[in-house]
């Protein structure tokens, strides 16, 4: 049986296209798929870039430049962030994919199928992000779809903010489709599988509290 992969279909037909992606024997538009997914991801980091997204930790240093200057350290930021889209989009292809192929007798690039539909989730938060940052001037784990608000008027520790900011609706999708898709795929049962989408997830939302708790201008 061959399967075609049909972004757009998985996100809102899951059931479905994971029933026929279970029984597939050949994947076809995958490569194709993947290519347009890094390519949207790393233009969409780029763009935020460009209106100075992220760019908080080179103020200090940018304000200092001549405007020639300026202007050539912000195009390497805009270079930095599109580098930073291709191994967003990568990291979140691969490397779940992996945890999940390691408890399945399923072919790997049937979980990255998987991850294709969560992906565009993700660059659809960032897209809200960009929107937040621009048109409101509020920071990512300000966002009213994420528990971050909430953690703001309950706690004062950053890193707790910034992890309850990481905990989103779009998050919530993502881990729905993700636990759709292993169920067809693997044979585990409801809770462990649960766990795990919920571990892989955690350790996600961790890392990125970690890296925004972090004073980068000290260490510049």
């Amino acid at each position: 049986m061959i399967y075609e992969l049909r972004i757009f279909k998985g996100l809102f037909y899951p059931n479905q296209s994971f029933f026929k992606l279970a029984k597939a024997e050949v994947i076809e538009g995958l490569r194709l798929r993947i290519f347009c997914l890094l390519l949207v991801s790393a233009a969409l980091f780029a763009f935020s870039g460009w209106f100075g997204i992220g760019s908080h930790v080179l103020s200090p240093t940018l304000l200092r430049e001549s405007p020639i200057e300026y202007e050539s350290l912000k195009g390497f930021f805009v270079i930095g962030r599109f580098l930073l889209g291709l191994f967003y989009g990568g990291m979140i292809l691969t490397l779940p994919s992996l945890c999940f192929w390691l408890f399945s007798q399923e072919i790997y690039a049937k979980f990255v199928v998987i991850q294709a539909f969560i992906l565009p989730i993700l660059l659809l938060e960032q897209v809200s992000f960009i929107i937040l940052a621009i048109g409101f001037d509020l920071p990512w784990y300000s966002s009213p779809l994420s528990l971050g608000v909430i953690g703001q008027y309950l706690l004062t520790h950053k890193y707790v903010i910034f992890l309850l900011g990481s905990i989103s609706i779009f998050k919530v999708w993502a881990m729905v489709i993700q636990y759709r898709g292993i169920r067809t795929m693997s044979s585990l049962t409801p809770f462990p599988l649960v766990l795990m989408v919920l571990g892989i997830h955690l350790v996600s939302w961790c890392f990125t509290s970690a890296v925004a708790v972090i004073n980068f201008v000290i260490l510049l």
